[in-house]
């Protein structure tokens, strides 16, 4: 949407004061009636409605902004009600599509889990894929792999990977951490030894 403001809207507007310099210079009206009709145009090119009535929206936004800053420049008032309005603006408008949205369901623990073992080629591949812990043999060690879960804050959990090995008298463990929010995944830090059975 701003590309096509910047873009299509900039160049209409230049051609609407061109026109208006020649044919209509007094009716400020028919400048923003132009603007909001060519608004239109990229909804219908597409056919779509919402996106058709959007633009004109935003075209005659622009239109009455143009023209305010147009005439508070021909009195010479000050600059900082121009540099103010478009913060505004943009607060307003962040504030209404808050409003309007859906809110996101919670971000569960099990989402959690889920998002910390997407993926493949790591290390983290072995362990479950849910909380919880198994057990196998490999090379002659009982390997236990274990995948655990804390809630540390709303919505934010600390997933911890911890693999335990025995053969006879040798034993040994790793774990390592990771801390997960929607959307973001950092590790929390780890100890233990390498397993020996993956050298």
């Amino acid at each position: 949407m701003g590309s096509i403001v910047l873009i299509y809207g900039n160049l209409v507007s230049v051609g609407i004061e061109y026109l208006q310099k020649k044919w209509f210079i007094k009716h400020t009206w028919l400048y923003v009636l132009f603007h909001g009709f060519l608004g239109l145009l990229n909804g219908l090119f597409f056919q779509e409605t919402t996106l058709a009535l959007a633009g004109m929206v935003v075209a005659l936004f622009y239109a009455f902004f143009d023209r305010w800053l147009y005439v508070r420049d021909k009195v010479q008032q000050s600059p900082k009600m121009s540099f103010l309005f478009p913060v505004l603006a943009c607060g307003l408008l962040w504030g209404y599509f808050q409003i309007i949205s859906e809110p996101l369901p919670p971000f569960s623990m099990e989402e959690a889990v889920e998002f910390a073992t997407a993926g493949n080629g790591t290390v983290i591949d072995v362990f479950p894929k849910n909380v919880g812990k198994w057990d196998e043999m490999i090379h002659g060690y009982h390997v236990e792999r274990e995948t655990s879960a804390k809630e540390i804050g709303k919505e934010k959990y600390i997933i911890t990977f911890t693999e335990r090995w025995n053969k006879g008298k040798e034993k040994g463990f790793w774990f390592f951490s990771y801390e997960v929010e929607r959307g973001s995944l950092t590790a929390n830090g780890g100890e233990g030894d390498y397993p020996p059975y993956y050298k």
